[in-house]
């Protein structure tokens, strides 16, 4: 391009920067060697921008990290207060007036009052009755020394805890609860160690600090803590343990009784370790109420030189006894309310015994009569008490019987003799013992009939035996009179008890099917998985009699099972309804089943192990009563067991010795007991009982049978062998004409003069 200017063309290509009119000028102006780098930074200095710059990478992903945990925790904690269960404690903040509670029978007789002297072991008291004790600053100290500082937790005592815990180990000298969140564990009943309830907790702490005031709070504790002993609250504490109310105690009572529900086994007054251990504990409490100000040295000196006197423990009369049937009426209507509620068993407990609750229960007093009648006389427990002299404890029986109409417990006794103390053991619910032979009629051949694998007149053959697979070597099971009586039908084998066949019979309805079965009629014992000894009552876990009255009770309804209950429902003063029993019901075996069952069962009582001890129920006028039932022995004789059923009740009688201190086997005259006191108790219970057998359908009939097991034939007539036994119509295993018996054939025909001619 030519130069306007000058004329002349100037070249625009690219010019090196080297090469440069600027680099020109430079390059005659600078002189000698460059001294330091043209860009300032030294390695050092590299090594920080570096690290720097991470630093905020990292800083950033951080952050960005705790954006998202923190929307995730908030979700998660908000997650965690909603589903916690608001706190139900209206039954005990609406008044300071202890109402007694009342327990009824059928017929609505009173048959148990729940508060004051019936009830020595929780007695609901105010706070302002005992404001001027010591106790609530005895709590306070040593529970939670600033309880009247926080609003339910408290956060210099939880950052304690953990440093406590981070200090020896993992293992915390001490806790982060406040007396607000130990009164919520007390009302849930909820102490799951787990982040969620842990914040659930603190949210209901929280809520309840709005709700109540400290006081309130503090009395819902007093009346909630556990004290030992099936102890609840300060006020039974007191009177069981110094025999005095609690506004009456002194400042040494407060801090011993304070010190107590950290651990009520622990510190457990009535054992010797315990006390000491307790004592020990009311030295710290009493150390820190002075530390924190609550007494003066002189209240403080005075309190550790006071000897505590404790009450001696008195037998209480008889008027203060419940009942084994109404202790278990009481437990029934406690869960139940527990579970509607969200609320822990002791507050339901709490609540039913102190709050003029009525509950209406199933009993029968004329069948519960009979029982109390049974279990007091020594004939039908000992037939030779000098035969028991050198034993350590006499025998013992549990007995539970059940209305078969409507599943309702109309009796129960848990023990021989007079009822001596309260929340004792009850045999008749919770001893689970090995329940023997008696299992085979709902374990193994009820449910074999019902899928229609066996029939009454089924041939099995009893003989030597090796059913346990995992020593095949073995010869296993053995029966009772170690004998084998070879081929017999089903209902025989029923009738003489034969161990060999009812395993035989177990294995061809299947072990787990077998426990399906099981745990429909009400024992569920699935967990143990199956094996072949539990055919004749080998179960790891035992049965109750409670559990196989109701199992029984299964087939004397016709095959529906019906939850056993005890109470009908529960009204609070003011006559509204809190509880409803709705009771679980349902089909487990058919009609057909139930019948057969029956029939056999029957025999088992006429002609097999029970007779000689029971006979068929009969009511006042002689008349024929349907009459079922199956005996039980475990080995060596340890218990003894007869359960069985009309159409109107179900019972099942455990007997045998606790064995608390050894092994007691059941004396040879008193094996039969368990029979005879169920036969005394249902032969006195049908006297205005309409006389009537057990329902058979139109389904059942009857069929002359060989004994072979095959449809009877002329010749099995002329021989003998015919029986008649019911079947199911159109079973596949119902005998019939066209397949009679292959044994009975007659005398062969002969051969006519022609066909004896020898050929030519």
């Amino acid at each position: 391009m030519r130069s306007a200017k000058d004329g002349q063309m100037r070249n625009s290509s690219p010019v090196a920067p080297e090469d440069s009119a600027l680099a020109d000028e430079l390059r005659a102006t600078l002189t000698g060697k460059p001294i330091r780098s043209g860009f300032n930074r030294r390695l050092s200095h590299e090594i920080f921008n570096f690290i720097a710059d991470l630093a905020k990478i990292v800083l950033v992903f951080i952050l960005c990290a705790c954006f998202l945990l923190g929307g995730f925790l908030s979700g998660m904690l908000l997650g965690y207060i909603s589903s916690a269960k608001p706190l139900s404690i209206a039954d005990l903040t609406n008044t300071e007036e202890v109402q007694t509670s009342f327990v009824y029978d059928s017929e609505g007789n009173v048959i148990a009052k729940l508060t004051g002297n019936e009830n020595v072991d929780r007695i609901y008291v105010s706070i302002s009755d005992v404001k001027n004790t010591y106790i609530d600053e005895a709590i306070t100290s040593i529970e939670d020394e600033r309880f009247y500082e926080h609003s339910g937790i408290d956060i210099r005592r939880i950052g304690s805890a953990v440093l406590s815990a981070v200090a020896n180990g993992g293992t915390a000298t001490y806790g982060g609860s406040t007396i607000t969140q130990q009164t919520v564990k007390l009302i849930t009943g909820d102490d799951e160690h787990s982040t969620s309830r842990k914040v659930q907790e603190w949210f209901s702490a929280m809520s309840l600090e709005q709700d109540l005031s400290k006081d309130e709070i503090m009395e819902l504790y007093i009346n909630l803590a556990p004290m030992g002993n099936n102890y609840v609250g300060i006020q039974a504490a007191a009177q069981n343990y110094f025999g005095k109310n609690a506004a009456e105690l002194n400042l040494t009572e407060c801090a011993f009784l304070a010190g107590l529900p950290k651990s009520p086994s622990y510190y457990n007054p009535r054992r010797e370790s315990g006390r000491r251990n307790a004592l020990r504990r009311m030295r710290i409490v009493l150390s820190k109420m002075h530390e924190l100000g609550k007494i003066t040295d002189e209240e403080y000196e005075e309190a550790l030189n006071t000897e505590l006197v404790f009450k001696t423990r008195e037998a209480r009369s008889s008027n203060d006894i419940n009942s084994y049937f109404a202790e278990y009426a009481i437990k029934e209507a406690v869960n139940d309310l527990a579970e509607a509620r969200g609320i822990s068993k002791a507050l339901a407990t709490t609540i039913i015994y102190n709050r003029g609750y009525h509950i209406y229960t199933t009993l029968e007093p004329d069948v519960q009569a009979v029982v109390d009648e049974a279990f007091m006389n020594r004939d039908l427990f000992q037939t030779d008490p000098s035969a028991l002299a050198d034993l350590p404890e006499k025998p013992q029986a549990g007995m539970v019987v059940m209305n078969v109409k409507t599943g309702a417990i109309a009796a129960m006794q848990g023990g021989y003799g007079t009822k001596t103390v309260n929340l004792g053991l009850n045999r008749a619910t919770d001893a689970y013992r090995s329940p023997g032979s008696s299992i085979k009629p709902i374990l193994d051949y009820a449910p074999a009939l019902d899928l229609q694998i066996i029939t009454p007149s089924m041939i099995y053959t009893d003989q030597e035996s090796h059913l346990d697979p995992s020593n095949e070597g073995k010869v296993w099971p053995l029966n009772a009179d170690r004998s084998y009586a070879g081929p017999m039908t089903i209902r025989r084998a029923i009738t003489q008890s034969k161990n060999t066949i009812a395993v035989q019979v177990w294995n061809d309805v299947g072990g787990d099917t077998a426990l399906w079965y099981l745990s429909r009629e009400g024992i569920d014992r699935l967990e143990e998985g199956s094996y072949p000894a539990q055919a004749i009552g080998a179960l790891t876990t035992g049965v109750s009699p409670l559990e196989m009255c109701g199992a029984y009770n299964t087939l004397a309804a016709s095959g529906t099972y019906t939850e056993p209950h005890a109470y009908t429902e529960v009204r609070d003063n003011d006559g509204n309804v809190v509880l409803t029993c709705h009771p679980k019901s349902y089909k487990v075996f058919t009609d057909e089943t139930s019948f057969l069952i029956s029939d056999m069962l029957e025999d088992v009582i006429t002609d097999g192990t029970a007779s000689g001890h029971a006979a068929i129920v009969t009511n006042n006028n002689g008349e024929y009563i349907g009459t079922a039932g199956k005996t039980g022995t475990t080995d060596d004789n340890l218990d003894k067991w007869f359960c069985g059923y009309t159409p109107y009740y179900s019972a099942a009688v455990w007997y045998g010795y606790d064995n608390r201190l050894r092994q007691t086997v059941i004396p040879s005259g008193d094996r039969n007991n368990a029979i005879r006191i169920w036969y005394y108790v249902m032969s006195r219970i049908h006297g205005d009982c309409p006389s009537v057998g057990f329902p058979k359908p139109d389904t059942i009939i009857q069929v002359q049978v060989c004994s072979s097991g095959y449809y009877a034939n002329e010749w099995c007539v002329q021989e003998g062998t015919v029986y008649t036994d019911y079947f199911i119509a159109g079973s596949y295993l119902t005998p019939t004409s066209d397949k009679p018996c292959p044994i009975h054939k007659g005398p062969e025909p002969e051969a006519n003069a022609e066909d004896q001619e020898a050929p030519q």
